[in-house]
């Protein structure tokens, strides 16, 4: 008998790749606006969410391969509100061209992984990530937050998969808000 996703993994791609896009922050009054300054925070980050060996250390080009990616993840959760998940996402794509994958047949079910050790091969498992949560159903319900003063990506486990803001609570009630506002200064 096939079961379906497993819940646990389906939540821990989605946090690893909201984390990851959280790597940048556009909010005006963040405390660090981009996590990914050099490889050393590129390493440090990859070595904190256990994709990096303790030896290794990611040099100039895995951070250009990580901002590619970054923002080709971004770019792909963006559209997600759009249902448009199958428009070409030419970072994510050209960031993908750079982190080699392989087919490991070490179980019942073949499976990818990364062809190469290193930033690279922690780089590459996030791309191993987006394929199992597109395998899960969970691809498409991570987006960014439609607040331009926000951006902040969120796994929109709503039921319709409607979900416009990272918390109804801030981006969503001040949305309203602000609409509000502007109805009330028209009627005026």
């Amino acid at each position: 008998m096939t079961t379906g996703p497993d819940k646990g993994a389906a939540t821990a791609y989605a946090d690893l790749l909201c984390a990851f896009a959280n790597t940048l922050d556009v909010d005006v009054d963040a405390t660090v606006p981009d996590a990914l300054t050099d490889p050393a925070a590129l390493t440090d980050w990859l070595r904190a969410h256990g994709l990096l060996g303790p030896g290794d250390r990611a040099d100039g080009a895995d951070l250009d391969v990580a901002l590619a990616l970054r923002s080709g993840l971004r770019t792909a959760m963006a559209r997600h509100h759009d249902d448009d998940p199958a428009s070409p996402v030419a970072d994510l794509d050209a960031a993908a061209t750079r982190l080699p994958l392989r087919i490991v047949f070490d179980g019942t079910r073949p499976r990818l992984a990364p062809a190469v050790d290193g930033a690279r091969g922690g780089l590459a498992r996030l791309l191993v990530a987006v394929a199992d949560a597109q395998a899960d159903g969970v691809w498409v319900r991570l987006k960014l937050c439609v607040a331009d003063d926000c951006q902040w990506a969120f796994h929109d486990t709503s039921k319709n998969r409607s979900r416009h803001w990272c918390s109804m609570g801030v981006c969503g009630n001040r949305q309203k808000t602000r609409t509000y506002r502007a109805r009330q200064r028209a009627q005026e």
